[in-house]
């Protein structure tokens, strides 16, 4: 039996904290639409696409902001963790 040893305190540390993420929806949000996803950073792209950007404190607040995307009729096209490293290198660019 391999046994592991998991730091708890790291793991609830990490869990306590919120997540940044980017969310990538098909079609640019207008101002009217921003209400919607509070605490986001709305984003529209040369793409056609629209970024929302923002922590978001547990998965099932990231649950909730997927449903209201779905609901909305909006197109998912991505979701992903931004990590520090990330943030910092584009405050460079």
């Amino acid at each position: 039996m391999d046994a592991r040893v998991v730091n708890v305190t790291n793991v609830q540390q990490r869990m306590d904290s919120p997540t940044l993420y980017q969310i990538r929806i098909k079609g640019h949000l207008d101002d009217s639409q921003a209400s919607w996803f509070e605490g986001l950073t709305i984003s529209n792209q040369e793409d056609g696409d629209a970024l929302l950007t923002g922590p978001i404190q547990d998965q099932a607040a990231l649950y909730g902001i997927l449903n209201r995307i779905s609901n909305l009729g909006l197109a998912l096209i991505s979701v992903n963790p931004v990590s520090q490293n990330d943030t910092k290198l584009k405050d460079k660019e």
